[in-house]
């Protein structure tokens, strides 16, 4: 991972002194498609705990998922919304996990994710649907799987979902280093997290949660995390 973490060093530096061309649209290819990582066993708690607790994470709740995973694709716009719904103080988190340290599709997905977040946070779903469908493909609309997405790809894709070439540019040439160390931490989030499926949600660092808790029913995965929520504002953190 680190050989590929060097790499990408290289190319985010290039990338903060280059011009962006948001009109060049992207390229389809005849790949199969969809990827999903592994489902997990549930426990016999309707959760898992991380260990260790992240005290960084105290209020914040992580919607963690994978570009290649189906289900997190089915499951991404429901959770948002459940997200932006939380009550203070938690601040709901999308965090896509890298799950292979040979898959420059996603590691460059995550470096978009990234850079939007960071300069236009209101394109985000956008760009994480955008990115779904170049890495998974479409089959309602017949499109297949990307054979490949570069940074240039995602580049494009970046701008395509809102973010400004100019806005773009500036916040690399001021954080070309920090989005490399945060890339690593995508890398590592699925042992910090205690990941065992995708989609999972992380809460105030110490619980996780993934449909497989919920029998793999969607609308019975949100009460749980509205339950779990509930006894957290009730009670802390203690009263799970």
């Amino acid at each position: 991972m680190k050989s590929s973490l060097t790499s990408r060093r290289a190319i985010i530096a290039t990338m903060a002194g280059q011009a962006i061309w948001p009109s060049i649209s992207l390229a389809k290819s005849d790949q199969p498609g969809a990827v999903a990582t592994g489902s997990g066993a549930a426990s016999s708690k309707p959760y898992d705990a991380i260990e260790p607790p992240i005290k960084a994470d105290i209020n914040r709740v992580r919607f963690l998922f994978s570009y290649e995973c189906p289900y997190c694709r089915s499951y991404h716009n429901g959770l948002r919304q459940w997200g932006a719904s939380l009550p203070k103080p938690f601040a709901f988190d999308t965090y896509p996990l890298i799950t292979s340290a040979d898959n420059d599709k996603v590691m460059n997905a995550v470096i978009g994710h990234m850079i939007v977040k960071a300069v236009a946070p209101k394109s985000l779903e956008v760009y994480d649907f955008a990115i779904y469908t170049a890495i998974q493909g479409d089959p309602e609309l017949g499109q297949p799987p990307s054979a490949r997405l570069s940074m240039d790809d995602v580049m494009r894709i970046v701008i395509q979902s809102g973010a400004t070439p100019g806005a773009v540019k500036a916040y690399l040439a001021k954080n070309a280093s920090g989005v490399e160390g945060r890339l690593q931490n995508h890398w590592e989030a699925i042992k910090t997290y205690n990941v065992k499926a995708t989609p999972s949600v992380a809460m105030v660092g110490k619980f996780i949660v993934n449909p497989d808790h919920a029998q793999a029913n969607p609308q019975q995965f949100l009460m749980l995390l509205n339950g779990i929520v509930s006894r957290i504002i009730q009670g802390g953190t203690n009263a799970l």
